[in-house]
């Protein structure tokens, strides 16, 4: 017996491995609708319930007819004509019929949003060799900050609805707090030889305040300005939230800078953080496209929780497709949490929702599951020149984005953000702020 109440019919003239990875994830994930595919159009007009006709004809006069794009028939990757509109107040890929109920290739559409087809495309790289926003569709027409594949969705559920006289499920909107713990203490657990070195930087820098805080963290105990786990585990029990806790155990380098994973005190946060949350790998920068690296990073978190580790998100979200997934999927990672962009919060792949990795070079379908990530504290600090006014004037035009489209935020912040640091001082506040804003809008 199926799981689903209902069931779509859909003719077609071909399926394809990106047609039948695409009616799943919208049909079966998002609508909780099953579906069923025929070439037969006499077997389509006899059938009375749900139906979509995705051909290039019209089989009777009150088709939902959806008009196929090459793309979801082709192999391989080529420059695509994208055919810019706007529909129902989002913009749309493949429009290509004018007046129509759907007038858009949608299923097209989501494919090339959700395997991220155009970073498979030539494009330019940023100075730690990521693809860059600009070079996105999104950016260019302005929709980063609007999860249109899911908006999209919604209004296919509302034709159907209407046309067909139903009720589907809805889905909620959805908050997931993650962290990236790159450096887990500023002073406190570092060589003593470090600490003296850092010290006397600070003072010919004339950090003064930096040098008294190194001072006092490493002679008489003062909690260190990085150490926010105590205050973040007391939030997330006080809101009932299920963080991800992605942990840096990587050796030191330029960008990787943490405790060390054979330190004791460093062991210990990793275990009493995975006895209140999940806790995830978050490779180093220096493994990138090293896989020796990575599984032996893995491998070291998982001896210290003494169970297997499934989830990952890059450090520096330093990724490139389709080798880092790859990668990923052959170490056994199930859930990566690294789609979203470093410069610019948004949503990289159009939704907010997740979505099993399209193999776009090998043309298939991964058993890596990928959660997109809309707003890092970090991005938002760079951006906006650590102004929390301009950060939270964009962090509610998301929430009040994802509450409109019932989908999910993901967020990323750092502990070293989080405490009493000289840096960023006062993030604590703006990350309440926003845990208030979130638990609010959850329960309107």
């Amino acid at each position: 017996m199926s799981a689903f109440q209902h069931q779509v019919f859909i003719y077609c003239e071909q399926i394809t491995h990106r047609l039948q990875y695409v009616l799943e994830w919208i049909f079966q994930e998002q609508l909780q609708l099953d579906f069923r595919v025929t070439y037969d159009v006499e077997q389509w007009k006899a059938y009375e319930g749900l139906k979509i006709n995705y051909s290039e004809k019209r089989i009777g006069a009150e088709d939902i007819l959806v008009r196929p794009h090459r793309l979801i028939y082709e192999v391989g990757e080529t420059v695509q004509q994208l055919n810019i509109n706007r529909w129902k107040k989002s913009t749309v890929l493949f429009y290509n019929q004018p007046g129509a109920l759907i007038p858009f290739d949608i299923f097209s559409a989501v494919f090339y949003l959700i395997s991220r087809y155009e970073e498979y495309l030539p494009h330019k790289k940023d100075g730690h060799g990521r693809y860059m926003p600009a070079n996105s569709v999104a950016f260019q027409y302005s929709f980063i900050q609007q999860p249109v594949v899911d908006e999209w969705i919604n209004a296919l559920r509302n034709i159907l609805e209407k046309k067909f006289k139903l009720l589907l499920p809805q889905q909620s909107f959805e908050f997931q707090p993650t962290y990236d713990i790159d450096i887990a203490w500023a002073y406190r657990n570092k060589p003593r030889k470090q600490n003296i070195g850092g010290a006397l930087r600070d003072l010919l820098k004339l950090r003064i305040g930096w040098f008294f805080d190194r001072i006092l963290v490493a002679s008489s105990g003062r909690q260190d300005p990085y150490d926010a786990f105590k205050w973040m585990e007391d939030l997330q029990q006080y809101y009932g939230l299920q963080p991800v806790y992605f942990f840096l155990v990587g050796a030191n380098g330029t960008y990787d800078r943490n405790i060390s994973p054979a330190h004791p005190e460093m062991q210990a946060l990793i275990r009493h953080t995975s006895t209140h949350a999940q806790v995830g790998l978050h490779p180093s920068y220096g493994a990138y496209l090293q896989q020796s690296v990575m599984e032996k990073e893995l491998h070291l978190l998982e001896n210290i929780l003494d169970k297997p580790v499934w989830k990952s998100r890059q450090h520096y979200i330093k990724m490139s497709l389709p080798d880092t997934y790859r990668q990923l999927e052959s170490m056994g990672i199930q859930n990566d949490y690294s789609m979203g962009y470093p410069a610019i919060n948004g949503f990289r792949a159009g939704t907010s929702r997740s979505f099993m990795w399209y193999d776009l070079s090998n043309e298939t379908k991964s058993e890596l599951r990928v959660h997109p990530f809309c707003f890092m504290e970090t991005t938002a600090i760079n951006q906006y020149n650590n102004s929390k006014t301009e950060a939270y004037a964009e962090l509610e035009r998301i929430v009040f984005t994802l509450k409109q489209s019932r989908g999910k935020l993901i967020s990323i912040f750092h502990n070293n953000n989080l405490g009493s640091g000289r840096e960023h001082k006062g993030w604590y506040k703006f990350y309440q702020k926003m845990i208030e804003l979130i638990h609010s809008e959850q329960n309107l």
